[in-house]
């Protein structure tokens, strides 16, 4: 329970660091998304059950804003949270592999929804363009954030979930 009060402040810290100072980080025409590597990290952590809940804040506090059309960031969120999960009960041993997974899986489907979303509102998107020129280097930019932001997570799940055991 705890984690669901803890989660809105953390995804909204990190969605400020994200708008203000990464998204000024951009190599070509990507940029890196913490929010969507926090629920990536969140979700591979063995006791971070409530990452649909963490993928929902986020969604919602990055539909309002973005430019993007309204609620559209909370399906690659929720899809994230998902597949995050199912490698975490299958790849339970190794977080940090499962992480560069569910970032590679998740970074791909945000990209082609948003493309096939912008096409639908009557952007002309070309897809293989879009594809080299913004996902793979957000996908680079999003693997360069990915350490930190799993350091950062793993000790916010550490004390909200403190083990004795644990050193």
């Amino acid at each position: 329970m705890l984690q669901n009060f803890v989660a809105f402040p953390v995804l909204l810290i990190l969605s400020i660091l994200q708008i203000s100072a990464i998204s000024r980080i951009e190599l070509f025409s990507g940029t890196a998304d913490l929010i969507l590597i926090a629920i990536a990290a969140w979700g591979v952590r063995e006791r971070g059950k409530d990452v649909l809940i963490w993928a929902l804040i986020g969604g919602l506090i990055i539909s309002f804003v973005s430019a993007a059309p309204l609620f559209t960031p909370l399906i690659p969120y929720l899809f994230v949270a998902i597949v995050a999960r199912l490698f975490q009960s299958r790849l339970w041993q190794s977080p940090i592999l499962s992480l560069v997974g569910i970032v590679f899986i998740g970074t791909v489907f945000q990209h082609i929804f948003y493309i096939l979303v912008f096409q639908i509102n009557g952007m002309s998107l070309g897809f293989i363009e879009s594809m080299q020129s913004v996902t793979l280097p957000s996908l680079l930019l999003n693997y360069f954030f990915l350490f930190p932001t799993y350091a950062l997570i793993s000790e916010i799940g550490k004390w909200m979930f403190p083990e004795e055991n644990y050193e």
